[in-house]
């Protein structure tokens, strides 16, 4: 298949599975980065929607579920996840800086400035880690999706 035609079958997937979402914000008070990673529950029936383990989240830190689409789960996910959080700009940029290497992420780059950015790798995957500050804390988004290898 041809790189193009890699990436419209993935945006068709990803389509799919925002179409397929829950559309309301949810609580993670009881995840840090030594957690569990992310994990949404719809509050009525105690089902997990979404479980994430291989990307640290602040405590009291929201799910945008709205905003957020994703594809499988665990540490074999991919998508987009976008997260609330209580903590300024910069304590967020060294948490995310600091956090994805413990969960098994390798750093590649990183940027701090008024929208931060983080690049990592973890085995054949890829994640960008953007941070945006906001009036009452900052707003994460992070980017994971299977590494092209080349001639493949």
């Amino acid at each position: 298949m041809s790189r193009q035609g890699r990436w419209i079958s993935l945006w068709v997937a990803l389509c799919m599975a925002a179409l397929a979402g829950c559309t309301s914000q949810r609580s993670l008070s009881d995840t840090d980065a030594d957690a569990q990673g992310a994990a949404s529950d719809d509050g009525k029936s105690g089902v997990k929607m979404v479980q994430i383990t291989d990307v640290p989240l602040p405590r009291d830190s929201k799910i945008d579920e709205q905003e957020s689409f994703i594809i499988g789960g665990g540490t074999r996910w991919v998508g987009r996840l976008v997260v609330k959080v209580r903590t300024d700009a910069a304590e967020t940029y060294s948490y995310y800086f600091n956090g994805m290497p413990r969960l098994g992420w390798t750093r590649v780059t990183a940027v701090q400035g008024k929208v931060s950015s983080l690049n990592f790798t973890n085995g054949n995957r890829v994640a960008n880690v953007q941070i945006t500050g906001g009036i009452r804390g900052a707003t994460v988004t992070v980017f994971v999706s299977n590494r092209e290898i080349e001639g493949g």
